[in-house]
Parts: structure tokens; sequence; C-alpha cells
């Protein structure tokens, strides 16, 4: 056996390790510094030096590999996760359904040809808006309901959802397996929109989506919808045990609505005609200035942010699927694809009312509503009354025309770019991220965030008030239980400062 270095004379020196590096710079300081203690009569003389090479190639290795731990400790907790996979991977692990893109809503008038006869305008029929520059083109509306227009000249109005269902096409055929999953390849699919038919021995039958597979019997006909990293969608069968499996061979069927989200969001008076082929003697009618008579679309969203997840998934699993208290049945209505924010109030026993929001703080449409209800209702003890309503808006002024709000700008900083700063920063108060129901907006946090942006020496807000309350005096803005604060008129004057000329 070889001798050791003790028992050939050589003496080991004594190393301390300094466990704390990590990143190359310190990781290399490190291995020099060591190198050094080890063999004294060595002096690094720079990149061309063999031992250096070989210690930076190990500090190149080492910072790497740190990299990865690091990764992989912050990938899994979902309040450090970064990447969209690892954050939608750990919501469904919890339990939470990430929605996907929810079309915008609105309404349009019809009219029929002047001494025509009535049209029956089926649903699905497709109307379209102006072009829209951000999008390069115009944006289809389909129609929510069949409406009949009265003849000669007479009107009806119907409400239209944003988005284009696809037609039915054959996605593939079963494998016999469990948990087969079919693979849908456009973005922006519709939330709620897929359709999905098996092939059986006499018709094809559609199946039934539902939330979870873990309700669902051995022989229910289900599948779940799951969004996926790049914005695409999956569609799960069951395995047998929760769910049906899909025959081998059973030809497998899909068509499902693709729409813009939240670009869906367009002003009164843009969609402009009706597009569906085999349809005459009705359009959309326009005003007496040549406008559309079509409402404002809202309520179109993109697929949930990772921030949203962050924050709403947390609280859904706690509600552990049953609603006992107030926060229960707030916890609960976030379990549904599309809800933000919820707040419950009861003033008895046995009746409770849930107000919520759609995605990003917006209005929640009737489908939204109904869709909270049911899940509440099965999750409730009986006997208890459930209502389920949207939020009172309610918006808070800064500053009047008489008496706005004084931003007092650093010598050598533009106004304009001092103001719009100030403009911005009271806009980031009210994002989604920063209110809900009962939210308080203090009148010290308003201050903190003006004066902390760069050029501002000082800030006086003459008023802040909420604008259902007399506009004389700053105070916090208090909101009550069912309302969720908006920013609403923003009246700002600047002193000092570069001058911008006009």
């Amino acid at each position: 056996m070889a001798d050791t270095l003790e028992q050939i004379g050589y003496t080991v020196p004594s190393v301390s390790l300094d466990y704390t590096a990590r990143d190359y710079d310190a990781v290399l300081a490190e291995l020099v510094r060591r190198g050094q203690q080890v063999m004294p009569e060595w002096v690094a003389r720079g990149e061309g030096d063999f031992i250096i090479m070989l210690a930076e190639i190990m500090a190149s290795s080492t910072d790497l590999n740190n990299l990865y731990i690091d990764r992989a400790v912050s990938e899994s907790v979902l309040e450090t996760a970064t990447t969209r996979a690892a954050i939608l991977q750990l919501a469904e692990q919890i339990g939470y359904i990430v929605h996907g893109s929810i079309g915008s809503t609105a309404t349009v008038t019809l009219v029929t040809d002047t001494n025509g006869i009535a049209v029956t305008v089926p649903k699905g029929t497709v109307l379209v808006s102006d072009y829209i520059d951000e999008l390069d083109g115009p944006i289809p509306f389909e129609t929510d309901d069949q409406v009949v227009v009265p003849a000669n000249g007479a009107t009806a109005t119907v409400t239209v959802t944003q988005g284009r269902t696809l037609p039915t096409y054959e996605a593939g055929e079963g494998t016999g397996v469990s948990g087969q999953v079919v693979q849908i390849p456009h973005k922006g699919v519709i939330e709620g929109s897929v359709r999905v038919w098996v092939q059986a021995p006499h018709a094809d039958i559609e199946w039934v989506r539902v939330n979870r597979l873990m309700d669902a019997g051995p022989h229910d006909r289900v599948f779940i919808v799951r969004l996926n990293a790049d914005d695409t969608s999956t569609v799960i069968f069951g395995s047998g045990t929760n769910g049906y499996i899909p025959e081998l061979g059973a030809r497998i069927s899909l068509s499902y609505r693709v729409g813009v989200g939240s670009s869906g969001n367009i002003p009164a008076g843009k969609i402009v005609s009706l597009v569906s082929s085999g349809l005459s003697g009705v359009r959309v009618q326009f005003n007496a200035s040549g406008v559309p008579v079509s409402t404002a679309a809202i309520g179109g969203s993109d697929p949930e942010s990772n921030d949203e997840i962050r924050r709403n998934a947390p609280r859904a699993f706690a509600a552990q699927r049953r609603a006992v208290t107030d926060e229960d049945y707030a916890r609960l209505a976030l379990e549904v694809p599309g809800v933000s924010a919820a707040n419950a109030v009861s003033s008895r026993t046995g009746s409770v009312t849930i107000f919520i929001t759609g995605p990003e703080r917006s209005t929640p449409n009737t489908d939204l509503l109904d869709a909270v209800h049911t899940h509440l209702v099965d999750a409730s003890m009986i006997g208890t009354r459930v209502a389920v309503s949207g939020p009172t808006y309610i918006s808070v002024n800064f500053g009047t025309v008489a008496n706005p709000l004084r931003v007092f700008v650093a010598p050598g900083w533009r106004d304009t770019h001092v103001k719009a700063s100030v403009q911005t920063a009271l806009q980031n108060l009210f994002k989604a991220s920063e209110v809900t129901f009962g939210t308080r907006i203090t009148l010290s946090k308003v201050y903190t965030s003006l004066a902390s942006i760069p050029g501002v020496i000082n800030i006086n807000i003459p008023v802040m008030a909420r604008a259902d309350a007399p506009q004389a005096g700053a105070d916090d803005a208090v909101m009550a239980a069912f309302e969720m604060p908006v920013l609403g008129t923003v009246q700002i004057v600047t002193s000092g400062g570069v001058i911008t000329p006009e």
C-alpha cells in the first residue's frame, strides 16, 4: 500500500474553508487563496498560469452547479418560482385551476332592411369590429343566443362574445391508457369553450368538462382542460377510477373558441358588420352620426398572470373545499377560473353574499357569477342561502381644478416627465396586485409613493376623496366590504424644474 503524505514526511498545512463562496468570482478568489496556503512558493501569474486555468474551470463549474441548486430550490415553491411551467405545476398540485383567455362581451343592435322580412339570426353568428391597428385586423365576435329581428326596418339587440369558434376536427384516437392527453395547438383558447366528442358504436358522444377528475366516478365520461406554459391548452381524460378512459382506437374530436383576450376590450361603436354567409336582409344598425350601435366590449382577459396565481392559489387551497366561515366562501370562490378577487359577507345565520371580480379586477359576467354560485352551493351547509354579486367600483379623486395636487420639481428635472411619473405612481396604487374588496387607500401611502419619485422635492395633496364624498380635504379612502377602489380624476400642477414650453 502506498505511503501516506505524513508517512513520507510531508506536513499537510491546515487550510480554512469559506463555504459562503458561491459565485464565480468568490469561488475563484477562494481557490487562489487556498492554493497559496498549500503551496506558499506558488505565485499567481495571471490567466496564462496553468493552476489559474484549473481554478477558473473549477470556479465556473461550481458557479453553474450553485445556480442549478438555487433554481431547483426556488422553483419548487410557488412564492419564489419564476418559470411559467413551474408556477402552473405548483398551482395544479394544490388544486388551483389557472384560467385561460376570457372573451369580452358587448351588445349590438341589428336592423332589418326597410320593407324587408323578419330575419332569424342564429346563435354563433359572426360579427366583426372595424380595423384594429394593434392586431393588424378586425376582431371577431359571436352571438350568444338566437335572435329574431322584426321586419320592415325594426331592430333587436343581441349579446355577443369575442372569439371565433373553430370547426370540429379530429384530434386523435383513444389509446386505452389512463390519463390520456390531447394537445390543443392554438393559443388563446377561450375559457370554458372546449367541447369533446368521442366515438362510440352508434354515434359520437359528447363528453362533459369538469374542473377536477377526482370528483368523477369510473364510468363518468368527463375531461379536464389545463393551460400550458406556452399558453396552449391540454385536454386530459380519466384514469378509469376517476373518469372513464376513451376506448382504444375511438376517434376523438374537438371544437373550441379562440380569442384575443384583453385586446378584445374595445370602445363602443366599434362592432361594424355581420360576416356570416347565407344571412341577408339584416345588418348592424348605425345611428344618425354614422356610428354603429354597439356597447363597449368589456371583461376580456389574457391567461392568468403569474402574480395573480401566486396571490390567489394559496388562499383557494386554504378552503379545503368546504364552506363554513365567510373566509371559506371567499377562498372557494377563487377556485372558479376567472375570479381574481372575492369577499364574503354574512349578516345573519344561514345566508351569505359573496362579491367577486373577474380577471384583473374586472366586472364579472353572468356566466362567471353563475359558475361561482353553483360551485359555492355544492360546498355549502344544507339550508344556507348563497348569493353572488359583482363589486361596486368607487373612484378615488386627487385634486380638483380649483385646488390641484401640487408637485414641486427639483432643479434640472423636466416638469412634464415628473408629472407623468406621478400619474403613473398613482395608477400603480390601484393595480390588481394592490387593491381588493375593502381596501383602504391611505393618505400616508400615497405621500410615501409620490415622494420617492426621482425629481420630486415635495408633494402637496389638498384633496383626496371618494368620488361620492365632498371634494374637499384629504383623508384615507375607506372601502366597504363590497367596494373596490379605482383611480378617479387626477388634477396635477407642477412648480419648479425645467419647464417644458407649450
